[in-house]
């Protein structure tokens, strides 16, 4: 949504209301600005009058918060997401991030979803973990990285992998990866072993007892 370059003569023409709350405001100048009907009415509803610079700027504004609400709240109705997540995927849609002033207002509406309960890095996180722990023979390590990329500051995401995982655990999921590998007819030198596990996130304490255990499966295979 670009700036008009010349607001000294821009007016309001038309005022389309709709019954989701909102109004759609049609300029001289030939933008459709779409905002909150209840914004609209604490601007006095300036239909016909030219609108100063201010005017103009806080409509443009009050427009680009609509639709970052709105982008936001269609991405986090698909599944959690962390603020970085939304921060990038917002500043990717052209169409909004040229506004001016978007870098503050999304913060803004960001800060409005966090204190409406919309939008939590502490739930994103946890849905996260839990995710990788059903679905994926990820070791904390990989998932660390994977939550830090996503914006997760390390302290919370060892919190939460503290709280939801425990080195049995990790034990478990490190011999069981192990396991389906071998099913593929993989042949499992210690050093494939070592890399593979290593790749999947899980420490070197973990690597050696999941070796020590599967080695024991391989000379035992019958117990």
């Amino acid at each position: 949504m670009e700036l008009s370059d010349n607001k000294n003569t821009v007016s309001v023409e038309r005022v389309q209301h709709s019954n989701d709350g909102t109004v759609t405001v049609s300029l001289s100048d030939k933008r459709n600005l779409k905002l909150a009907l209840l914004k609209w009415t604490e601007l006095g509803q300036p239909l016909n009058k030219t609108l100063s610079d201010h005017e103009q700027k806080v409509l443009e504004q009050e427009s680009c918060c609509m639709l970052i609400r709105n982008k936001i709240l269609s991405f986090l109705a698909r599944r959690e997401h962390s603020a970085e997540e939304l921060r990038r995927k917002l500043k990717q849609s052209s169409s909004i991030s040229k506004t001016a002033d978007f870098s503050y207002l999304l913060e803004q509406i960001l800060l409005e979803m966090q204190e409406k309960g919309f939008q939590s890095d502490d739930r994103f996180t946890r849905q996260y973990v839990e995710s990788k722990l059903v679905n994926k023979y990820h070791g904390p390590l990989k998932i660390l990285a994977e939550l830090f990329n996503r914006g997760i500051p390390r302290e919370q995401a060892n919190l939460v992998l503290s709280e939801l995982g425990d080195q049995e655990l990790w034990l478990k999921k490190s011999v069981e990866y192990l396991e389906k590998i071998q099913k593929k007819g993989k042949t499992l030198t210690p050093q494939i072993l070592n890399h593979k596990l290593y790749q999947q996130g899980f420490t070197w304490e973990t690597i050696e007892k999941a070796a020590e255990i599967f080695y024991g499966m391989e000379i035992f295979p019958d117990k």
